[in-house]
């Protein structure tokens, strides 16, 4: 009787023990592919509508500096330097990779120095040389957001690899939790009932 009892409460354990150690290496991985997936939501893709949106105000700032249209340029110029260190700012708040935070670093020096540059440029009297003072300073905003845009896609596929990782890690434990269940199984009926001969 207290044979069977403990043949029972061993079988018992092992199964507990069993569900208990699947369940955190699953709970383990779920987060990764959570983390994963909100890194890819949060620090990929609200970055790149930063960028995009950065984007849009500086090609609005060529375009007006290639139409000459000095007068627009001024109007805007406060309205734009506003939406830019917002953009700026959210950006910011976004996880940054290492290299990321440097071209971020380098993208606030560049627009920094717009700015100031806007600011001491007399569009009532401006010139051919003003303008390309400009256009070359919009140039290197342009081409620091096409870097940081790379990063984007190049962290984004980085996060989406880890994700699909944990889901294949995922997926060979739950196969391997059913054949353990089934061999726990079998394992549990010898041990009920295995009768020793007395």
């Amino acid at each position: 009787m207290v044979s069977n009892k403990i043949k029972w409460s061993v079988g018992l354990f092992l199964v507990i023990g069993l569900i208990l150690a699947t369940n955190f290496i699953d709970r383990n991985n779920f987060k990764r592919v959570q983390d994963s997936v909100s890194t890819i939501y949060e620090d990929r893709l609200v970055a790149k509508d930063l960028i995009y949106d950065i984007q849009l105000e500086i090609h609005e700032k060529e375009l007006l500096i290639a139409l000459n249209n000095t007068t627009a340029y001024l109007s805007q110029k406060n309205k734009a330097q506003d939406e830019l260190n917002d953009s700026m700012t959210q950006f910011s708040t976004t996880k940054l990779t290492l290299e990321e935070e440097k071209v971020f670093n380098n993208l606030q020096t560049e627009l920094a120095a717009l700015f100031t540059l806007e600011n001491a440029t007399d569009f009532t009297a401006v010139n051919g040389q003003d303008n390309s003072r400009l256009q070359q300073q919009l140039d290197l905003i342009n081409e620091t957001l096409l870097k940081l845009s790379d990063i984007q896609i190049k962290e984004g596929n980085r996060q989406m690899h880890i994700g699909k990782k944990a889901m294949a890690s995922m997926e060979l434990l739950t196969q391997m939790e059913v054949w353990i269940m089934i061999v726990l199984g079998v394992i549990i009926q010898v041990i009920i009932l295995y009768n020793p001969k007395k």
